[in-house]
């Protein structure tokens, strides 16, 4: 896998149709993820809303992953899901990964080095944006991370 080009852009707000669950540790995010969307798709197409782009969001604390995945929606309150505004970010380092979530970490870790390497420090929860994301097996998937940064 090449490594990923590195671009530092602010973030637009961003407001989800989400649910949210909190896991103790990293190994336990990935099964999590899947089901929380289908979830969050399920209610959101009963409702007789249209999906928008799938976004997840990944919160670490002393106790854990908080993790929030929704779809952009701009519809009224839906019964079974929560709507969740991500904030606007002055600036916010990305990176483009392709391909499947299995090897995103990678992809992760260059975005992280870039942070430290440019003296910044990752501010709040980072994001990842799935760009194209409809294939079974993950080998035609185009993610976006994005991590907001500040100067320390």
């Amino acid at each position: 896998m090449a490594e990923p080009t590195i671009t530092e852009k602010p973030l637009p707000s961003v407001r989800l149709g989400a649910l949210s669950e909190s896991v103790a540790s990293q190994p336990e995010v990935a099964p999590v993820v899947g089901p929380l969307f289908d979830r969050v798709a399920e209610t959101l197409i009963a409702s007789g809303a249209e999906l928008g782009v799938p976004v997840a969001v990944y919160e670490m604390d002393e106790s854990g992953v908080r993790i929030t995945v929704g779809f952009v929606y701009d519809g009224p309150q839906v019964d079974g899901i929560d709507i969740v505004e991500l904030p606007a970010a002055a600036s916010a380092l990305t990176a483009v990964h392709h391909g499947v979530m299995a090897t995103i970490d990678q992809s992760w870790d260059a975005v992280f080095t870039a942070i430290g390497d440019r003296g910044l420090r990752a501010e709040g929860p980072c994001r990842e944006v799935y760009l194209t994301s409809e294939s079974d097996d993950q080998i035609d998937w185009v993610t976006e991370l994005q991590q907001p940064v500040t100067a320390p």
